[in-house]
């Protein structure tokens, strides 16, 4: 059983162009449209992530300036274990750091 939509927002901490750089491994096999501030990917049993891209800023910690990127994923047609299975995949994506 699907759900209707599923709404996550996240702060990442990437550039926009880091974020897009990476995007594709996050989505998997998914068919990705890229609109302006928005990423269509459609998988092809009905599913729709849809993602909403913020304005790129930065957070200031003493010297430091790390990238802040708030991003909304929407999952559309996903049942729970596929969103799920979806934000495992997302975060692997994304992570950062060694070992």
């Amino acid at each position: 059983m699907t759900s209707p939509v599923n709404k996550i927002s996240k702060e990442m901490g990437y550039t926009r162009d880091d974020f897009m750089r990476l995007l594709p491994k996050a989505v998997g096999h998914a068919d990705m449209e890229v609109r302006d501030d928005e990423v269509l990917a459609r998988e092809g049993d009905g599913k729709l992530l849809r993602i909403e891209i913020g304005p790129e800023s930065e957070r200031k910690i003493g010297f430091f300036r790390i990238p802040k990127l708030p991003v909304t994923l929407q999952f559309s047609g996903y049942s729970e274990p596929d969103v799920a299975v979806a934000l495992e995949r997302f975060g692997r994506a994304f992570q950062k750091g060694g070992g």
